[in-house]
């Protein structure tokens, strides 16, 4: 396969991966508290050389990162619903070990533990929070009152803005912790944080990845025509 086959194959690889990012963004846009995936390009130098021509000809990898732009907060005046006004992340325990997320409508499973909406034990300072004997009342610092006597304190973890978050499926992320700072997260009790996703940037992302696609794939049928009849003319001499 000529270099130039081997390019455009990559292109058209990585616009198909582009475009399943953006519908995964699509699909998830009334998702709480859904971070919006972005594909990004790299060019791989993992070998360097001197010849330009080679460089420019390496494959193009490509790259998922997170969106941290935070969504809008809404309001639905249930007690068990929580948003985080700034930067940080709940934090739950799943049987990988913690895990963090900004999804916050949780619930109380039939031990009174709170838990995500897939039964995952949020997760306090001293461990899982347990809610008895009343409707709780959460601070902005994450303090959990039930009948006036604090019960818990929610754990809210800080990451670095240069950490990797890792999606671990679902709204679950995974990155290096910071210790918790002055400029912790406010928990805003009776509210959600919509998903960050645009429809209309993501349309038109999605425009613009179909009309490469396409570019690409009339390139090759260009390419592979002049290559058919430079055989053909070659065979008669």
């Amino acid at each position: 396969m000529s270099d130039a086959i081997a390019a455009l194959s990559d292109a058209m690889r990585n616009d198909a991966e582009t475009l399943r990012v953006i519908g995964q963004n699509v699909a998830n846009i009334e998702t709480v508290a859904y971070r919006r995936e972005i594909a990004v390009m790299r060019q791989n130098f993992d070998q360097v050389t001197d010849d330009a021509r080679a460089a420019l000809a390496s494959p193009q990898q490509i790259e998922t990162a997170i969106d941290l732009r935070p969504g809008t907060l809404k309001s639905t005046s249930e007690t068990l619903h929580m948003a985080l006004e700034g930067p940080g992340f709940f934090v739950v325990d799943t049987p990988q070990g913690e895990a963090l997320t900004r999804r916050g409508d949780f619930r109380l499973d039939s031990e009174g533990r709170l838990v995500t909406q897939a039964g995952l034990s949020v997760l306090g300072e001293g461990g899982a929070i347990h809610l008895d004997g009343g409707a709780p009342q959460i601070a902005p610092d994450g303090s959990v009152r039930v009948n006036g006597e604090i019960v818990a304190r929610m754990r809210i973890a800080q990451v670095a803005s240069e950490s990797q978050i890792t999606p671990l499926g679902g709204d679950l992320y995974a990155a290096a912790q910071l210790p918790q700072g002055n400029d912790a997260a406010r928990v805003r009790q009776g509210f959600l944080e919509a998903s960050n996703v645009e429809s209309v940037q993501e349309m038109v992302r999605l425009m613009e990845t179909m009309r490469h696609f396409e570019s690409v794939q009339r390139f090759v049928r260009g390419y592979d025509d002049m290559m058919g009849k430079a055989i053909s003319e070659l065979g008669k001499v």
